[in-house]
């Protein structure tokens, strides 16, 4: 059973990721979300748009292999609670299952941090990362950055990203640092 916070957290990311509003979660959310990410970033090449169009759709198809129980390509509030509810449970029951979603949360962080870093150089930097949330509309600084890098180095690894997202699915704690991964809660 999944906490309120966990509650929270899943309500504020479905709402984040609904980008027009019609209480669904679609492919054409993640496809607005990547233009408005090659806007915030000024990426005007065609192939580089392509590119980046193509990380932030992987992330869509990683969610909705996972959360469209229906398979119509969009996902439900109550899907995505469902959703939400089953990484819970598969954390609980331990074993193989616990394996599996912790490997597909990982898969999830490192598209995340694909979609974010702009440079080879294995690191997010907090330019990259403040972008990326005003691509989600969401208004963070640099203490928001400034939790998420664990070790103060001033960028953010990939490893940083994966214990994020652990945390942002799956703690119920409200001091963990993965909860400011999409902003502050709202509330």
């Amino acid at each position: 059973m999944i906490g309120d916070l966990q509650r929270r957290k899943a309500s504020h990311y479905f709402d984040l990721i609904d980008e027009d509003d019609n209480g669904l979660v679609e492919a054409a959310d993640f496809e607005l979300r990547a233009d408005r990410l090659a806007e915030t970033r000024n990426v005007t090449d065609p192939e580089a748009q392509a590119e980046l169009q193509k990380r932030v759709l992987s992330w869509w198809e990683h969610l909705c292999a996972l959360a469209d129980t229906d398979d119509d390509d969009r996902i439900t509030r109550e899907e995505w609670q469902t959703y939400w509810e089953a990484l819970q449970v598969s954390i609980e029951e331990g074993g193989e299952t616990e394996k599996r979603t912790l490997e597909s949360l990982e898969r999830a962080a490192r598209g995340t941090f694909e979609a974010i870093r702009r440079t080879e150089d294995g690191t997010v930097t907090e330019a990259e990362y403040l972008d990326w949330l005003h691509a989600w509309n969401v208004e963070a600084d640099r203490a928001d950055f400034d939790r998420l890098d664990r070790d103060g180095t001033g960028n953010l690894s990939e490893d940083d990203l994966i214990q994020a997202v652990r945390e942002f699915y799956l703690s119920n704690d409200p001091n963990a640092p993965g909860n400011v991964l999409y902003g502050e809660l709202p509330g």
